[in-house]
């Protein structure tokens, strides 16, 4: 009796802890983004004379994207000391330092620091120029900006089309309500693809 009770209950326990493996193949896209720029940094930076200064993403990964784009202009001496001095770069407000000829025809400034992309890029693509030029505004500078060197911090965001991926990556899956992520989220919304 009791062999058959011990027999019973390990043909329970057999039953409630069946296990089996399987391996689960996913494969995730590749998602890659590549900033081509084109630009000669002047060894002086004169003021009111127009450099040129391109800079377009390129879609190098496998899927479409969207793409956001940070360019930060930065001015900067060197002191006599040996020590670089930043100065301050302003391209809006009521006494912007630089003049940038941003393309607002097929990027929207987010007011965030990012520009955005209307459309999604596909596979191989770029986007259009942000900008072509750059300038430093005489009315707007004084005499420290005198042989100030001017670089660019470029850095690009690209985010799969999945159905609002955008959204959840960019404003924390809120849908936006104000201009301009608003706007942002009008041009792209209808070009995302189903999950």
């Amino acid at each position: 009796m009791l062999f058959s009770l011990s027999f019973g209950l390990f043909q329970t326990y057999a039953a409630l802890t069946d296990s089996d493996q399987k391996q689960n193949e996913f494969r995730v896209g590749n998602l890659q983004n590549t900033i081509e720029e084109e630009f000669d940094p002047p060894a002086v930076l004169e003021p009111e004379k127009d450099y040129l200064k391109k800079v377009a993403i390129k879609n190098t990964g496998e899927q479409e994207s969207f793409i956001r784009v940070l360019a930060l202009p930065i001015l900067s001496k060197k002191q006599p000391n040996g020590s670089i001095t930043l100065l301050p770069a302003t391209v809006n407000g009521p006494v912007p330092v630089l003049s940038v000829d941003y393309n607002l025809k097929d990027w929207i400034n987010g007011e965030d620091g990012y520009f955005y992309y209307r459309y999604k890029l596909t596979k191989g693509a770029s986007t259009t120029n942000l900008f072509t030029n750059v300038k430093m505004n005489q009315a707007n500078i004084t005499e420290e900006y005198q042989g100030a060197t001017l670089s660019f911090e470029v850095k690009a965001e690209g985010i799969s089309t999945t159905k609002f991926a955008y959204r959840d990556a960019w404003w924390s899956g809120k849908i936006p309500t104000e201009n301009p992520q608003l706007e942002v989220d009008n041009a792209l919304k209808n070009q995302t693809v189903a999950e």
